[in-house]
């Protein structure tokens, strides 16, 4: 019966883990509701309100079904919700994979988990935001089943990972990642032998290896039956084409993609903000815990598994950024380094550790410096969200703004109702100190959330005007673009907001905000 079920199920589920799921759920609803409750679309989400996130040509072919599931409509409220449900089980199985026991940890690690701001990035292409947290979910989920099931642990995990990769190449990272600090966990704070380390190694590389091969052979086989060519975004048709003499160049950008997340103003003409301060502290804290764990367990007399944790720490960077190494062409944005939540993970890690009542003075203030500052993290983390929010609400009614003038003016043009297509030479400007100077310098650089409005691409005026004004206009293809600008009518326009500068050719409203000759 159901009752007998659920009472059940209830009695399976570990006090643990509850406290971690609902402590992702509040924190996670509390941080995100802004943008929950209301609708900002981004570029991208202008024209994906309904979608079946078919994207097989850039290698995501699972997630189509991922964000199925909460339908193919870009619901808000239902998106975020169900994302913050797959990150709480996320945080549950964190809290397994790392067997941490504090109460205070459990909340910490959880309050990461749905704070980090690759999650606020994800959360500004909502349409897809629920697709994109399973994919972590699966990639954590594949690391706890390799950890604790040898062989059938192996095979679920390499189907997780093949999921996951088919959801978001990046998520290989989160694989990678988990894997590393598993096997950091097990050398600091376990008994394990090297054989037993080394083991779970194995294991891991060929989990993850048959995972890639089985995400490689699924994707193959969509793209040889569908009959469709791979797409140029993100080097994807260049995928094993990077070379020997590319590599020093990828491992400086990684260099400088962590000193840019984690040390920005200390390193460039941004501002220092809260999070660049945070993080000195969080590093130092880390850095001086590792050192005492090493001389306190004598790890430097097991030169095995001081080699091996050597080792670890070496390839994190690589496994952060292991796109970089696929291909000559990819670009490293928010979206992409949830990964890096690791560091926060781990620093709370070191602090469960920590007996109840240390005896050392180093063991007290590493533990209060630790809660204190994650805690403070963890919070700066909400309100870079919720500036990051703020900026989509101004931007998104600018961008509204400015298409009712727009319409205003076509409206006005002799023969308007005969006009069937848009043509949008350049970009609007819309300029303000507030979200052109301000925001950027007060928080990271949040893909899909910055910027001063949504058009993106000529077709974005007329998705925009189509969906909030009602006023239904068909982009014009790139043939008719480049007719349009050969013709003596379009050279004879003024750029906007000069009188001339909307005007109808043929059936075509065309619309010019820069002079592409000057421009050239």
């Amino acid at each position: 019966m159901p009752e007998e079920a659920l009472s059940k199920l209830k009695s399976w589920i570990r006090p643990e883990w509850r406290l971690a799921f609902f402590s992702a759920l509040i924190i996670g609803v509390l941080t995100h509701i802004y943008i929950f409750v209301h609708r900002f679309p981004n570029h991208d989400g202008l024209h994906n309100f309904y979608s079946d996130q078919a994207m097989v040509t850039s290698g995501r072919f699972f997630l189509g079904p991922a964000s199925g599931i909460s339908s193919y409509f870009d619901l808000p409220w239902v998106n975020g919700l169900l994302s913050i449900v797959y990150l709480a089980i996320t945080s549950i199985l964190l809290v397994n994979l790392f067997s941490i026991r504090k109460k205070i940890s459990i909340v910490l690690v959880s309050g990461i988990v749905v704070t980090f701001p690759s999650v606020s990035s994800t959360f500004s292409y909502m349409f897809t935001a629920d697709g994109y947290m399973l994919g972590i979910l699966m990639a954590t989920l594949a690391v706890v089943l390799t950890k604790k099931y040898k062989i059938l642990g192996m095979i679920l995990g390499a189907i997780l990972v093949g999921l996951s990769v088919g959801v978001y190449q990046a998520n290989l990272s989160v694989v990678l990642t988990f894997t590393t600090f598993w096997i950091i966990h097990d050398i600091f704070f376990t008994n394990s032998t090297l054989k037993q380390i080394w083991g779970n190694i194995i294991r891991s590389v060929v989990m993850v290896g048959a995972g890639m091969v089985s995400y490689y052979v699924v994707y193959k086989l969509f793209t040889t039956l569908l009959k469709v060519d791979i797409t140029t975004y993100q080097g994807m048709d260049k995928v094993g084409s990077l070379t020997f003499s590319d590599i020093p160049k990828r491992i400086s950008q990684i260099i400088g993609e962590l000193k840019t997340f984690f040390f920005r103003g200390f390193s460039n003409s941004y501002g220092i903000n809260l999070l660049e301060l945070l993080n000195v502290v969080i590093f130092i804290v880390i850095i001086v815990a590792a050192i005492s764990l090493i001389i306190r367990k004598q790890l430097y007399k097991n030169v095995g598994k001081l080699a091996t944790l050597l080792l670890c720490v070496i390839t994190l960077p690589f496994s952060y950024y292991i796109a970089y190494f696929a291909s000559p062409n990819v670009f490293y944005h928010m979206l992409m380094v949830f990964s890096l939540s690791s560091v926060y993970i781990f620093t709370v890690l070191l602090y469960d550790a920590v007996e109840m009542k240390p005896k050392f003075v180093l063991n007290k203030l590493t533990s209060w410096t630790t809660v204190i500052v994650i805690s403070l993290s963890i919070l700066n983390f909400a309100i870079i969200a919720n500036i990051a929010y703020m900026n989509m609400e101004l931007r998104t009614e600018k961008s509204i703004s400015f298409a009712n003038r727009l319409v205003d003016r076509i409206e006005q043009l002799e023969g308007y109702e005969n006009i069937e297509k848009m043509a949008v030479f350049g970009n609007v400007e819309m300029y303000s100190k507030l979200t052109s100077e301000i925001i950027p310098n007060q928080i990271p650089t949040m893909t899909g959330s910055v910027g001063e409005y949504v058009f993106y691409k000529p077709y974005s005026y007329p998705e925009l005007i189509d969906t909030f004004l009602g006023y239904s206009l068909v982009s014009a293809t790139e043939e008719e673009f480049q007719a349009i600008e050969q013709m003596d009518e379009y050279k004879e326009m003024g750029t906007w907001p000069e009188e001339n500068s909307v005007r109808i050719i043929g059936n075509t409203v065309v619309v010019k905000f820069v002079d592409q000759q000057e421009d050239e």
